[in-house]
């Protein structure tokens, strides 16, 4: 006797995302490079962070791109979370 249940079918890695063309019309784009440097992080710990979806990148090409005012948002957010693990007491 076979078995008849179907194996799920894997959803597409590659989901498409609409964009309002308002909101990255004035955004300004960085390469790799430009990251490592903004964030003077390795070009490893940048490949890890797109690996486990830490970082937000659109590829154009072979090449990543990165909005540098999302860049800023997430260095932002970090700096807010660590600040609220300080001492409440230090200034």
């Amino acid at each position: 006797m076979k078995n008849d249940k179907k194996k799920p079918t894997p959803k597409s890695k590659n989901q498409h995302v609409k964009i309002n063309s308002k909101l990255i019309e004035n955004e300004e784009w960085l390469t790799t490079e430009q990251v490592i440097e903004h964030l003077n992080i390795s070009r490893s710990t940048l490949s890890r962070m797109r690996k486990k979806k830490q970082i937000l990148f659109v590829k154009i090409g072979s090449s990543p791109m990165y909005p540098k005012s999302l860049l800023n948002k997430m260095l932002q957010l970090k700096s807010l979370r660590n600040y609220n693990r300080e001492d409440p007491n230090t200034i």
